[in-house]
């Protein structure tokens, strides 16, 4: 007899403890919303902190074409992570293989990487013309870096003892490479492309600044011109939304190529 409202109070528990859970991350949103709410209705000019209210219906407004602003930074910002991907752990496996390798390309790249990227975006400009591809190129550019650290790095993390018995069995080194090396430096990829997944969208949006007739950033341009506050920060809200799908996204492929990673963190 005791045992159904036992059971009863362990669902209710559980459910509580999963809507806390999902609850949480949007608490810090809603205080957010209600400070920017509380603010705008003290008075303050609509041109200086539009409403909240303001600003969805500027998201509304058919005269910013939004879905054509949202897919083209979507393009660049895609572009230039997906590169960042590919070359950022391609050269970190590059410069893992062997030392000489990594003391012949290492200095280059850091180079190449200390370069102030909106100081280069004038550049990129001038060599590959106006459109959705300069983009592309300054979002690779200033996200591609993490991922070959990351990758480099966590190629040269793995045990000793590992890489000690993997030698008592005469393996090759290129077996050894792709059989221990690259499974223990998963995770330290995954760090690198999560930090791609951000800096690809600043990438994009600093070239949109520099010089570009559509996307997000472009639009802020216009809007800034107009004085139309709330189609900026309509666009803001897009480009962090974009962000953050994209990171949700690279978490999600984490999850599923790694679900160990997730059990160590809850341990």
């Amino acid at each position: 007899m005791e045992s159904g409202p036992s059971g009863n109070r362990g669902t209710g528990t559980g459910w509580g403890a999963r809507l806390w859970f999902y609850l949480l991350p949007i608490l810090p949103f809603l205080l957010f919303l209600a400070v920017w709410w509380g603010l705008s209705r003290l008075g303050v000019p609509e041109f200086i902190l539009p409403s909240p209210g303001s600003v969805v219906d500027e998201l509304a407004d058919p005269r910013w074409r939004w879905s054509a602003q949202i897919v083209t930074t979507f393009q660049e910002v895609v572009g230039g992570f997906l590169a960042a991907v590919v070359v950022g752990t391609l050269l970190g496996l590059v410069v893992a293989w062997n030392e000489a390798l990594r003391r012949m390309l290492m200095p280059i790249l850091v180079f190449f990487n200390s370069i102030p990227k909106v100081a280069a975006a004038p550049l990129v400009l001038v060599w590959f013309g106006f459109g959705v591809l300069p983009n592309i190129i300054m979002s690779f550019l200033i996200s591609f870096f993490p991922v070959l650290l990351n990758t480099a790095r966590g190629v040269s993390e793995v045990p000793p003892e590992m890489v000690e018995l993997a030698h008592s069995f005469n393996t090759p080194k290129w077996k050894r490479f792709v059989l221990i090396h690259v499974p223990y430096a998963l995770p330290y990829i995954m760090t690198g492309i999560k930090l791609a997944s951000i800096m690809a969208v600043t990438g994009a949006i600093v070239g949109e600044f520099i010089a570009s007739e559509k996307g997000l950033a472009a639009l802020i341009i216009q809007a800034q011109s107009y004085l139309e506050t709330g189609a900026m920060i309509g666009a803001l809200v897009w480009i962090s939304i974009m962000a953050l799908a994209l990171f949700g996204l690279v978490n999600l492929i984490e999850r599923v190529l790694m679900p160990w990673a997730r059990i160590g963190r809850q341990d």
